[in-house]
């Protein structure tokens, strides 16, 4: 039986509901730009009652300050729990008893508030729910008390949730790809362990996550269960807290390996791209040193042919030089050479290299830039990122349009856009475009190669150099 996820059909935002204003910046900023998830402050009650009537479903979460100013303690709490909306107690009263207050069915954990820890660790299990709407938990447990305990607190955390009464059902669910396995060890008929030894002998996922229970037997029962390829093993009764952080490091866990397995993917797929277009000029340098061998030329007719070396050896050179730049740099070997220079004498010498490029499409290239722009940086890094902004630029343009390059000068820095005539990136992936090894489905306007890895390289240079690289929709 597949219990759906608390979370099924809800929205994807978060109500920081907190009257620390800096702590509910702090929260949402750490949302934000480490997991990438939109939330909203309200700052007292009155606020967050209107947030939820205006649209309740735009909400998966809430985090809840038990005192706000304009209420009585644990207000907000009653409120969130009216709306059925799961909740994170962030509070600043260590009194441990207020926990048993508080409980509810929709209380995700109690989380004190220390110092930057705390927003780390409420960042943390909100990106860790959101993401266990994703997997499943197979619960095998013959006691309908206990196995209703530990379903509640798996869907409280998110996760799918399927049941099972004994080893054979547990067998059987195996079909439902569970990521995770619970197992108590006294089963009718088997013991746990011994299942789960049967589990790893099966045809199983091998990243599966086994957690062994029980609330009989001695100090040796969990050894057992580790021998037998259990992932941890908990022993009743146990605190539901220690428990949830248990299963949500295993989910950490399983995230983070099949994170590396995509990457891993997607680099091979690069460097098999790599390879295919190192093999085309590669080709025509063999064509040409053959012709070369096989005939006399004179300077007229060995000029196309050095060309078509150039050009094939300038393209093969630019891939190597961004495979080795991303290996460097994946390394922190990123080395800054800083001058003081004219970024807007910088930003012209680099178009009138591009200039035939973007003629071959007949695209002109508009430029509105101060007569001086003074930076310190360093200025091959910098003439790296600009190059490659202003190729995509050229590569995702249609033809007959025009591309426009500004710097703006600011107080304390500068600000460089290059605005193309392409089609954009599609919203839900533009997360994506400035990671190595990402596929996206915007495709070049004129079949231009593009292996991937520029903007990667870019987004680095610029961190190295503090500043910040972004897209925007023109």
């Amino acid at each position: 039986m597949l219990n759906g996820s608390a979370l099924v059909n809800m929205g994807n935002k978060v109500l920081i509901i907190e009257d620390a204003k800096s702590l509910s910046s702090a929260i949402q900023a750490e949302l934000r730009e480490k997991y990438e998830i939109q939330s909203d402050i309200a700052y007292d009650l009155k606020q967050a009652k209107q947030l939820l009537s205006k649209n309740p479903d735009q909400y998966f979460l809430a985090t809840v300050d038990l005192q706000l100013p304009d209420s009585e303690q644990g207000a907000a709490v009653t409120l969130t729990n009216s709306f059925n909306l799961p909740s994170i107690i962030f509070t600043g009263q260590s009194d441990t008893r207020l926990k048993d207050e508080f409980i509810h069915d929709q209380l995700i954990d109690y989380v004190f508030k220390t110092a930057s820890s705390g927003v780390h660790y409420v960042g943390w299990l909100i990106h860790r729910v959101l993401s266990n709407s994703q997997l499943k938990v197979l619960v095998v447990d013959d006691s309908p008390s206990a196995r209703q305990v530990l379903c509640a607190l798996l869907k409280n955390q998110g996760f799918q949730v399927i049941e099972a009464i004994d080893a054979t059902t547990g067998m059987e669910q195996l079909a439902q790809s569970p990521d995770i396995i619970i197992l108590d060890e006294y089963l009718p008929g088997r013991l746990g362990h011994d299942l789960c030894k049967d589990i790893r002998a099966s045809d199983a996922n091998p990243l599966v996550q086994i957690i062994g229970v029980s609330s009989k037997g001695d100090s040796d029962t969990a050894s057992y269960f580790l021998k037998c390829g259990a992932d941890d093993f908990i022993m009743r009764p146990f605190n539901s807290e220690e428990f949830t952080n248990r299963i949500n490091h295993r989910a950490d866990y399983i995230e983070q390996v099949r994170g590396y397995q995509r990457v891993n993917e997607e680099k091979n797929r690069i460097l098999g791209m790599a390879a295919h277009d190192l093999r085309n000029p590669l080709n025509f340098i063999q064509h040409a040193c053959k012709r070369i061998e096989k005939f006399t030329y004179d300077n007229e007719q060995i000029e196309p042919i050095i060309n078509m070396l150039k050009r094939s050896t300038d393209g093969m050179q630019s891939l190597l030089e961004d495979l080795l730049d991303i290996s460097a740099i994946e390394m922190g070997m990123l080395q800054l050479h800083r001058m003081t220079f004219n970024l807007s004498d910088y930003v012209k010498d680099r178009i009138d290299l591009f200039e035939e490029q973007a003629q071959n499409k007949n695209l002109s290239i508009q430029t509105n830039l101060p007569k001086t722009s003074m930076i310190e940086a360093d200025p091959s890094r910098i003439g790296q990122v600009i190059d490659n902004l202003l190729s995509n630029a050229i590569k995702y343009s249609h033809e007959n349009n025009v591309i426009k390059i500004n710097i703006e000068k600011q107080s304390e820095s500068v600000r460089i856009s290059f605005i193309d005539a392409g089609d954009g990136v599609p919203e839900q992936e533009q997360k994506n475009l400035f990671k190595p090894f990402q596929s996206l489905s915007n495709q070049t306007t004129a079949g231009e190669s593009s292996h991937g890895l520029g903007l990667a390289i870019c987004l680095r240079i610029i961190n190295a150099h503090l500043g910040v690289l972004a897209y925007e929709d023109a």
